[in-house]
Formats: structure tokens, C-alpha cells, sequence
């Protein structure tokens, strides 16, 4: 989580010009991913656009801002979540049937579209549309190194679902299987708006996908425990960068 706190407090500092105060920005980032477990996620840009002072951002931008990440984190998602299912998974066709006829086109688009944003100059956009976005006149939307810090974000995924599985099933040669599974399976969450922080859809999709290489079972402790960890993960980096910003505040 904390590969995505950085990554969008480089892209809130190509969009605006300014680097927001690292602690405060980490803050409403990750105040902002707790409020993924609301219903319809609608918590995370509400949270964020609400505490847009805090980073010296208008609600607007901080607003797109939330659009653009998850369009990098998509893109960088599938791309590295169809690659690695294909190297290590056998039965990569039944779990890319999980996805239905939507996998691949989500590909493309998520594709596509990062690839304008990194490719195309703020100074081609009417006047009007950066004045209202509060963003600078030339320089690309997205910074190259947003995707730099997708890529580590997701690279923590597939270790994790490696770990998860070598740890239920005992077999570090099965646990391969999972890599690609774990990050598309976290891609589907998301996708999945009326499930809040993808619970439910999340597990449905690692157990499927695991259940023909390790059986079901083994498959869903995989899903529950991963599930419980990864809570664990956010209310402890949520925890941690509150503890940092109260001790700045004392020393002040």
C-alpha cells in the first residue's frame, strides 16, 4: 500500500506542479483506502476530495487524480496478471474463463488508455479544462514513474499469493500457480462495485482459480487467509503513518 501512496504523490505532483508534504499526503491516501470498504467504494474519492486542503489540491484535481491512478493500476494490474498466469498457471484457460468476455477488452483499454495519458501533452487540452483541473500547462498527465510504483504494488501481490498458497498447501511447486491469479482475482474485486473492497468477489476467484491445481479446500483457507492478511496490511500501514504524523505533530 505504501508503493501506492508514493506513486500517486508523484502523480498529484506532475498534475499540480508542487509535491504535496509527504506524511500528510500518506495520510489521506491511506484514509482514503480504508474507505474502499463502504459499499460501492464510493469512500475513496469522497475521502480523498474531502482532504484535498491537506494537500494543497483543489477537490477537482485530487478528484481526477483518483481516476488516473486507478487507470495506471488497472493497466499494470492485467498486463502483469494475464503474463504471469500464462507462465506459471496450467490450467490458465480455466481461470481466464473466470473473467469472461471482458478480460481481454479491459486489457486493451486499460492499456490504451494509460498509454495516451503517459504519450499525450497537457498543452494539447483545451485551456478551460486544465484551468478547471488546476494542472500545468505542458508535461504529461501521468508520470512514467507511476507506473514504476504499480508495477512493485502488484509485484507484492504475487508474492503474496505465492506465500498464501506455499503456505496452506506446503508445496512451493504449486504455489506458483497462483502469482498471476492473485492479481487478477484483486483486479475482479475491484471491478466488482457492490462489493465492498472486492470482498466476496476476491475469494470466489482465487478459490475457482486455485481449487484445480491444489483442491478445493486447500484452495479456500488460500482465499480466507489471504483475505484476513491483507486487512491486517492496511489497518497496520494506515496505523503506522498515523503514529508518524502525531509524533511530527507533538514535535511541532
Amino acid at each position: 500500500m505504501l508503493f501506492r501512496s508514493f506513486g500517486w504523490i508523484a502523480l498529484l505532483t506532475a498534475m499540480t506542479g508542487h509535491r504535496p508534504r509527504t506524511v500528510p499526503g500518506l495520510v489521506l491516501y491511506l484514509d482514503s483506502q480504508l474507505g474502499r470498504y463502504l459499499p460501492g467504494k464510493v469512500g475513496l474519492p469522497a475521502v480523498r476530495m474531502a482532504g484535498a486542503e491537506r494537500v494543497g489540491a483543489p477537490p477537482m484535481t485530487v478528484g481526477v487524480s483518483v481516476f488516473v491512478e486507478m487507470l495506471s493500476w488497472l493497466a499494470v494490474g492485467c498486463t502483469l496478471g494475464f503474463a504471469a498466469l500464462y507462465a506459471t498457471n496450467a490450467h490458465a484457460a480455466g481461470v481466464l474463463s473466470l473473467l469472461g468476455r471482458f478480460g481481454l477488452p479491459l486489457l486493451g483499454a486499460s492499456i490504451v488508455g494509460l498509454v495516451l495519458l503517459l504519450a499525450v501533452d497537457r498543452r494539447h487540452l483545451p485551456t478551460s479544462l486544465r484551468t478547471r483541473l488546476a494542472v500545468g500547462e505542458r508535461g504529461p498527465l501521468v508520470p512514467a514513474v507511476l507506473p514504476g510504483f504499480h508495477v512493485a504494488y502488484w509485484g507484492t501481490w504475487a508474492l503474496h499469493g505465492y506465500l498464501v498458497t506455499w503456505a496452506v498447501t506446503g508445496d512451493p511447486g504449486a504455489a506458483l500457480a497462483s502469482p498471476g491469479l492473485f492479481i487478477l482475482g484483486t483486479v475482479l474485486g475491484f471491478l466488482a462495485a457492490f462489493a465492498p473492497a472486492g470482498v466476496g468477489v476476491r475469494e470466489a476467484v482465487f478459490a475457482a482459480g486455485l481449487a484445480p491445481v491444489i483442491g478445493s479446500a486447500p484452495a479456500l483457507a488460500a482465499a480466507l487467509l489471504s483475505r484476513a492478511l491483507s486487512i491486517v496490511a492496511d489497518v497496520l500501514a494506515w496505523g503506522l503513518v498515523r503514529a508518524v504524523a502525531l509524533l511530527g505533530a507533538r514535535r511541532r
